[in-house]
């Protein structure tokens, strides 16, 4: 009966030592997702100007387009070379498309 509480108190340590490991490691790994997580954020939060100027200038762009979709469909010989130059690029020009919200 003396070599079970010898026994016990051998495995005490070892054990207590891979908890404690456990427990830093998790931290350690929640620190770091939270850490990258906050960056995600900032860079979203970054990017959101970039975004929303990019989405006027496919407006202007697509507004732009349809106009001149609609001068060539009126004769305008010039607003005719450039739809079919965009054409014969494969870009499609949709006239009666609604204009995005702004």
């Amino acid at each position: 009966m003396n070599e079970h509480p010898q026994q016990q108190a051998r495995l005490f340590l070892p054990v207590l030592l891979i908890a404690l490991a456990l427990v830093v490691w998790f931290g350690f790994q929640a620190s770091q997702l939270n850490q990258e997580r906050s960056q995600l954020a900032n860079l979203r939060v970054n990017q959101e100007t970039t975004y929303q100027n990019a989405q006027k200038m496919r407006a202007q762009l697509d507004s732009l387009a349809a106009g001149t979709q609609k001068l060539a469909s009126a004769g305008n010989r010039n607003a005719q070379s450039v739809v079919g130059a965009l054409q014969q690029r494969g870009i499609t020009i949709n006239a009666e498309a609604k204009p995005a919200a702004r």
